[in-house]
């Protein structure tokens, strides 16, 4: 058998390398996902308020929402957005509830204004009536909840020390450390603006917590907590795609 020449045998070895170390190849890939509810009839869409507590922690929670989710809409969705002077929900509460500046505000009266607030959601003829106002679009609305949490409490912790002779040893115990959490929850609700009927209603949830080192205004929670929760909310009315990877193996 004939030795091939250096040349080749270079060439032939080095090949034979590279398909050994051959790594594998991660490919960007996106999946589209439908939209959970058919909006193809609908023009416009108006983004009507919501049912919140009668006194925000420091959040002006249903025009502040109200204010992101037409952003979101005029962006990702075909929908002309329509913009009211205010929330027309929430204009509608205050009316049936004139709370006066200084006057406390008690449960009996928070009871009361989401009691009203939910009667308001299932009121067919007050969304028919609101529909025909903006040319019978996609309504948008619900109740929102924003919460602060005290988490603080004891925690587990370790820490290594040596001994006298050296060795390295984990001395475990408790510290307490002050945690503070933050929860929004969102019922959306959405109405065919023609008819005043509810077509679909959908639950989200976000939460996050932050430790004693992390000085976090309430506001600031909100937005993060938002941030997380819009993809789930446009994804009830428009298609969305979801980013990943695949790994192509040699």
């Amino acid at each position: 058998m004939k030795t091939p020449p250096p040349a080749l045998a270079l060439f032939l070895s080095s090949a034979v390398l590279a398909s050994g170390c051959a790594s594998s190849l991660e490919v960007p890939i996106e999946t589209p996902l439908k939209s959970k509810l058919d909006v193809s009839k609908f023009r416009r869409v108006l983004v009507a308020g919501f049912v919140t507590d009668l006194a925000d922690e420091g959040i002006d929670l249903a025009p502040e929402t109200s204010r992101l989710l037409q952003n979101q809409l005029r962006s990702a969705s075909k929908l002309q957005v329509i913009e009211p002077d205010r929330p027309p929900l929430n204009q509608a509460l205050a009316k049936a509830f004139k709370q006066a500046e200084d006057v406390r505000v008690t449960r009996e009266d928070r009871d009361r204004y989401r009691a009203e607030g939910e009667r308001i959601l299932g009121d067919g003829a007050f969304w028919r009536k609101l529909g025909e106002e903006y040319q019978n679009p996609l309504i948008v609305t619900g109740k929102l909840t924003f919460e602060e949490q005290n988490r603080s409490g004891f925690q587990q912790e370790s820490s290594y020390t040596r001994d006298s002779r050296g060795r390295v040893r984990e001395v475990r115990g408790n510290r307490y450390a002050d945690r503070k959490a933050f929860t929004l929850s969102a019922d959306f609700s959405f109405i065919d603006g023609a008819t005043g009927r509810l077509l679909h209603k959908e639950r989200f949830s976000e939460e996050v917590v932050y430790g004693e080192e992390q000085k976090v205004s309430p506001l600031s929670s909100y937005f993060e907590l938002m941030d997380r929760l819009l993809p789930n909310f446009l994804g009830v009315i428009s298609p969305q795609k979801i980013r990943g990877t695949r790994v192509l193996l040699p």
